[in-house]
This record gives C-alpha cells, sequence and structure tokens, in this order.
C-alpha cells in the first residue's frame, strides 16, 4: 500500500532521510514508531551501530523481527509518550511518518529531548503542507482516492481515511518547528521534499 499509494517514492524519501542521520559504527539509535523496520534496516546496510526500534502496536513488532536479521537490533513496545531509557542514552533519534500518530506530540517531543545526548539530533520525516497552490490542490484531489485503496486492496477503508485526516491535522512545518523550540531544541533545519508534500526536521538537543 506504501508503494501504491506514493507511487514507490516513499522509498526514496526514506533512503534520502537516513543519509542525512550522522553516526557511526559506535552510536546507539532509537527509532520511534518503527513499524515494520524500514528505517533500520536501511541504517544498519551503512552502520554497524546498535539500533532499538519502538512501537506501541505489538504486531508491526513482529513483523520487523521478522525481515530484520542483523545482530545489535532490539524492539521495544511501548508508547512515545513515556520513553522507558535514562535521560541522555542515545546518539540519534529517529521517527518516520510516525509522529502525526502520537497522541501528545509535545509531551513526546520532550521524551525524545530527554534520551537524548546533548548536542546530538532528532531527525524526523512526515507529510507536510504542500507549498506550490497547483501541487496542493493535487494533493488534495488525491487524498479523496486513498480510502478507496484501501477499500478495494485491503478492505479496510476506515484506516486510510483515518491516514488522510491525521494528515490534514498534523502540524505544518512552521507549526512542528514551533513544537521543537518550546521543548528547547536548537539549530532546527527543515527540508522540504516534493515542495512540502513531506519534509524533514533535524533538530539538535
Amino acid at each position: 500500500m506504501n508503494d501504491l499509494m506514493s507511487f514507490g517514492l516513499h522509498r526514496v524519501w526514506k533512503q534520502e532521510f537516513v543519509n542525512l542521520i550522522d553516526i557511526d559504527n559506535r552510536s546507539v539509535l532509537l527509532d520511534l514508531a518503527s513499524g515494520s523496520g524500514d528505517i533500520i534496516k536501511l541504517i544498519r546496510k551503512n552502520y554497524d551501530c546498535l539500533c532499538i526500534g519502538y512501537d506501541a502496536n505489538i504486531n508491526m513488532i513482529k513483523q520487523a523481527q521478522k525481515k530484520i536479521d542483523f545482530d545489535n537490533v532490539f524492539f521495544v513496545n511501548g508508547l512515545a509518550e513515556k520513553i522507558p531509557f535514562k535521560k541522555e542514552c542515545f546518539d540519534a533519534v529517529t521517527v518516520s511518518f510516525g509522529l502525526r500518530n502520537f497522541s501528545d506530540i509535545q509531551q513526546s517531543l520532550k521524551e525524545i529531548k530527554r534520551v537524548l545526548k546533548k548536542g546530538r539530533k532528532f531527525y524526523c520525516l512526515e507529510f507536510s503542507h504542500v507549498n506550490n497552490v497547483f501541487l496542493n490542490k493535487i494533493f488534495k484531489i488525491y487524498s479523496h482516492i486513498i480510502p478507496f485503496y484501501g477499500k478495494v486492496f485491503l478492505n479496510n477503508e476506515e484506516a486510510y481515511s483515518y491516514l488522510v485526516e491525521s494528515i490534514k491535522r498534523f502540524p505544518n512545518q512552521i507549526e512542528l518547528t514551533k513544537k521543537l523550540i518550546k521543548t528547547g531544541f536548537k539549530n532546527i533545519e527543515v527540508i522540504d521534499i516534493l515542495d512540502g508534500i513531506a519534509s524533514i526536521h533535524i533538530s539538535e538537543s
């Protein structure tokens, strides 16, 4: 479904996202809303670092465990609003297309900052606000088709209606930057993909 909805572009976006992460073989990385482990799989192709996938959905974790066979990769079930790790223990924290699903984004950002080492970075890839007026209109039209895809291919129209609504409700680039600043992050960089269909926020603890 991800390939179908994004015409395969989500794979390119995730690779571009991973290419921006500043880590090495000695790093310890936390991947929030890890899902089926796409980001960890890409990271471990380049670095022999310790990765922890963290997700609220135990079934997604089981799927990730089936397809990831690297050493030093562990998965934990839990909520982003209450991360069960000590202060300043990670060299990087990532989240890819998951932040919009957190029940309390501001609290989750506080937890992310708490577990990040000082001077290290939080990387977020998420759907955002399309800047170009013409592209924005096309995206709005296309968003009405997505629930139809869910109904036809997975017999689950409701889940993909929720997907569209979660994208609409999610803070745009400026609003998310303000939330990061409010949390205490600094040196925030925003990189738009396809003029804002998605965006990458990089912020320093």
